[in-house]
């Protein structure tokens, strides 16, 4: 992904991060020199341990998801059985680097159907190794993704499968942040796809602490790289609602008002010279708001 996408990603972060690292984030976005001081909570997991509304079906079932069939895992699709032992997450007493170690070995690896469903089970919180803290599971979530995306060849029924899985009910919040993170990634990777685009709405939805913003961002750079106008009009749109919600999280409120900015639309121009003038509005807002008056 670009340098200014990646940037980005950086404004879908919770209150805390995002007001101590606002100064630098608003600095960089447009700066490939630029410091990425507004660290999501995956880097911050990372930095401490390494130091490197949705529509629902059935009871118990995922959202609808349009064009997403079940995890099409098992059967969907033959992969030889690799020339290595099978990865498990079914093993007690693992450390998490040893964890991370592993995954990053099957870099540029077909994962078996049985490996790629238990990738799916872990990233939905069905199958977590006994004893994981919660940080330590968000920070193997993110290299399990990788690790898929990175697959060769590369698994055609990924799209679907990570759809269903970022929707369960027992899905990490943080995780299915991470998961329309890498659903960006994949785009750019692969071009547009409809069980893609059908996800990040669907993230976009969300009542999540920074899920919105981060499935706005990937909408937005997706439909900008790909040239499709109208969408990319929804996209800032949609952005401009949440940017004005009340009930949206300031995460998400300050990266909508980003992502509306871009097109330098009036509507947008307007929230924004509101939104810096308002002495009563959070600090972070405002910020972004003068920043996006500068464009």
């Amino acid at each position: 992904m670009k340098n200014s996408g990646k940037l980005r990603y950086a404004a879908a972060v919770g209150f805390g991060v995002v007001a101590l690292g606002m100064g630098g984030w608003l600095s960089s976005r447009d700066s490939e020199s630029g410091e990425r001081e507004a660290l999501s909570q995956n880097q911050e997991v990372r930095k401490r341990q390494v130091r490197e509304g949705v529509a629902v079906g059935r009871s118990g079932e995922g959202p609808a998801l349009a064009g997403v069939k079940k995890r099409p895992t098992v059967g969907a699709e033959s992969a030889e059985t690799p020339a290595r032992p099978p990865f498990q997450f079914d093993r007690k007493g693992v450390k998490v680097d040893s964890w991370v170690a592993e995954v990053r070995a099957l870099h540029g690896t077909a994962l078996t159907p049985r490996e790629r469903e238990a990738a799916m089970a872990f990233l939905a919180g069905d199958q977590v190794p006994e004893g994981m803290g919660k940080g330590s599971i968000q920070w193997l979530s993110d290299e399990v993704l990788t690790a898929l995306r990175l697959q060769e060849p590369p698994w055609k029924g990924l799209a679907a499968a990570l759809a269903e899985a970022a929707f369960q009910p027992t899905t990490d919040p943080v995780v299915r942040d991470y998961i329309m993170q890498h659903f960006g990634h994949w785009w750019e990777q692969t071009g547009a796809q409809p069980e893609i685009e059908s996800a990040l709405w669907l993230g976009v939805e969300t009542a999540d602490p920074t899920t919105p913003g981060t499935a706005l961002i990937a909408l937005d750079n997706g439909y900008q790289r790909d040239q499709r106008a109208d969408e990319l009009a929804r996209v800032r749109g949609k952005a401009l609602e949440l940017a004005e919600s009340p009930n949206a999280t300031l995460a998400v409120r300050s990266t909508a008002l980003s992502v509306a900015a871009e097109g330098g639309g009036r509507e947008a121009k307007e929230l924004a010279t509101r939104l810096a003038g308002d002495s009563s509005a959070p600090l972070i807002l405002r910020r972004v708001a003068e920043h996006a008056l500068k464009k």
